[in-house]
């Protein structure tokens, strides 16, 4: 071994490059504009024994303007790229691209640290053999761990604190730099390598030394970049998680949208959410109908029983489940082992507020993440609880909004009932009292006509009971007409309305124009009837209470929604201090219940406004 490795030593010696200082001047000249042409325009020389010399500047001059100008180049190339704004993976890319020829190395490499380990590498050409890259990148993690140089010239010499010689991964010198904070931590890590031993001498250390101390800057403002990057991401999650917790929606798409929010913040390449079904037998399982990959849901319908898959080990322990090692897991899905793509995965239980498993979150990341730690866990059962509760509220917004179209139901029903039997007592009371009143007055015409003439006693009540029944008859008509105006049924609202205000008029003095914007065509009868019944109470309310003299009622029916507006210029009153009467709540109730929306307008001095929206669909 000590031969060989003497033989070798031997070799390369004999095909040994020009001296080091010799190099290096030629690159400093190259990376000088101003050097390099002011070195091309002198003329060579030669002494007696053959050797050249450029004109006018003696050979240990160029070595010593080489070594004070390579140290410039150097912190200006890298003060460009730091300039250029850079940041992540880009910024250590352009960093290994620029370091590399600064001192003579054929490969350069620079990584980021992150919690002691290497997160971003990159180097300015590729690495082919993956056993040298995880040999090379073991390396800058002991240079990051130790915050020392490791530096070999020696191409079969163990690199300090390794088993390893440059020779063995295809080199013969490397250099390492670790990139130490001011708080004592490594923050970057430089590694060069040459095929030339002895390649990197202490000048070359301390000029990386300067470097990694240069870069950072720039790599702490592009990790504070990339923190406020996090934190703003972050931000937009929560208010993002947050409007959909406020929003009523169907649980199936509220888990969704969480699992959408808790791959943000956890920073998960995958995931998908479900709820707890019941089968006919009472047995409890796990269902989700779609999975998350790369911010894309696709539609795959899955169903897990007590103790299958990570759902329903969640739903059987009611904990987190964490998985650091996926496809070896027994709870792995095969379908996304044999897609190779999940490499840590994390599970966590939706609880009501009466801690029963409504439901579960499950995240995927790649390998190319770190594995979930108990502390994503916990972040994701708060989550997961806050999530919990807004399906138990959407839950109870819905079963409340089934109440109320049933209750709605019941009320339209019940207004229907009640107009079919305000119809038939109209009905009777013309047809039926109507009739026997005219009898009445009939009978009492007749007896007129046989009673004895000149006598006053017998004639005069005679005509006074026939005045009276005339009376009755005309107040049973109008009370009929008030129960359910046959104008309605046999004619349509315009013509009742119409009829409406004639009899307003007649019988409190105050003006009433009526407009109605409306094709003729199919009939609404509920509807109709609603808004008969709200121009009525709205027109007694303002000839009786607020005094009106005048009186406007505007009807506009579109294709699926009839709006009314009546005003008057009557007393108004204060809306906010005032309180519904029997009128105006029967007018909301009958509203409220058709699926409409009422509008009170009112200032005193200035009259009262009712508008009224109802849908006809």
């Amino acid at each position: 071994m000590y031969a060989n490795r003497v033989y070798a030593n031997r070799v390369y010696a004999m095909r040994k490059p020009p001296s080091r200082s010799t190099d290096r001047a030629s690159r400093t000249l190259r990376l000088e504009d101003g050097g390099a042409a002011h070195a091309e325009s002198l003329p060579a020389t030669h002494d007696a024994h053959g050797t050249t010399h450029d004109a006018g500047v003696d050979r240990s001059d160029a070595r010593s303007a080489a070594r004070r100008a390579t140290p410039l180049a150097a912190v200006s190339g890298v003060a460009h790229v730091l300039a250029r704004g850079l940041e992540g993976a880009a910024l250590v890319e352009a960093l290994a691209q620029v370091i590399g020829p600064l001192v003579g190395a054929e490969l350069a490499l620079v990584a980021t640290v992150h919690d002691g380990d290497i997160s971003t590498l990159a180097g300015n050409r590729q690495l082919d053999d993956p056993r040298t890259a995880a040999v090379l990148r073991t390396i800058m993690n002991l240079a990051a761990l130790r915050r020392q140089h490791l530096v070999a010239g020696d191409p079969f010499a163990l690199v300090p604190g390794t088993f390893t010689t440059p020779a063995s991964l295809g080199w013969s010198s490397l250099a390492v730099i670790p990139a130490v904070h001011h708080a004592g931590q490594t923050t970057a890590v430089v590694l060069v390598a040459s095929r030339a031993a002895d390649a990197f001498d202490a000048e070359d250390v301390v000029l990386l030394d300067t470097i990694a101390e240069q870069m950072l800057v720039g790599l702490d403002r592009a990790q504070l970049v990339g923190r406020l990057g996090e934190w703003s991401n972050g931000l937009e999650a929560l208010l993002a998680f947050s409007a959909s917790v406020h929003g009523q929606r169907a649980p199936a798409i509220l888990v969704n949208e969480m699992v959408e929010h808790a791959a943000r913040f956890l920073k998960a390449d995958g995931g998908r959410g479900g709820l707890v079904t019941v089968d006919a037998d009472g047995t409890l399982a796990m269902e989700s109908t779609a999975y998350l990959r790369q911010g894309t849901w696709r539609p795959v319908a899955r169903r897990w029983r007590t103790r299958e898959g990570i759902p329903g080990r969640v739903l059987d322990h009611e904990f987190a489940y964490l998985v650091p090692d996926y496809p070896n897991d027994p709870a792995a899905d095969p379908e996304l082992v044999d897609e190779g793509l999940v490499r840590h995965a994390l599970g966590v239980p939706l609880r009501d507020t009466a801690r029963e498993v409504i439901g579960f979150l499950e995240l995927h990341r790649d390998a190319e993440r770190a594995a979930f730690s108990w502390d994503d866990a916990a972040f994701l059962e708060s989550l997961a609880d806050t999530t919990a509760m807004a399906i138990e509220n959407s839950r109870l917004v819905t079963a409340l909004e089934a109440k109320n179209d049933e209750v709605r139901q019941l009320f339209a029903r019940h207004a229907e009932r009640l107009e079919e039997e305000r119809q038939h007592v109209a009905r009777e009371l013309h047809d039926e009292t109507g009739q026997a009143l005219v009898g009445v007055k009939l009978a009492l015409q007749s007896l007129t006509r046989v009673m004895p003439p000149g006598n006053p006693a017998v004639t005069a009540p005679l005509d006074e009971l026939r005045l009276q029944v005339n009376q009755a008859t005309a107040r049973l008509r109008q009370l009929a007409r008030r129960l359910r105006p046959p104008t309605l049924d046999q004619h349509g609202l315009a013509a009742a309305l119409q009829q409406l205000a004639h009899d307003t008029e007649q019988r409190s003095g105050a003006a009433v124009r009526v407009t109605i914007d409306a094709q003729a065509g199919e009939r609404w009868p509920l509807q109709e009837t609603a808004v008969f019944r709200v121009v009525q109470e709205a027109l007694t309310n303002a000839v009786g209470h607020g005094q009106a003299t005048h009186v406007t009622v505007e009807v506009a029916v579109t294709a699926h929604t009839v709006a009314v507006r009546v005003h008057d210029d009557g007393r108004g009153f204060a809306v906010d201090k005032a309180t519904d009467g029997l009128g105006l709540r029967g007018i909301r109730e009958r509203v409220h219940q058709l699926g409409g929306a009422v509008r009170l307008e009112s200032t005193p001095g200035h009259g009262t406004t009712v508008a009224v929206d109802l849908p006809l669909r």
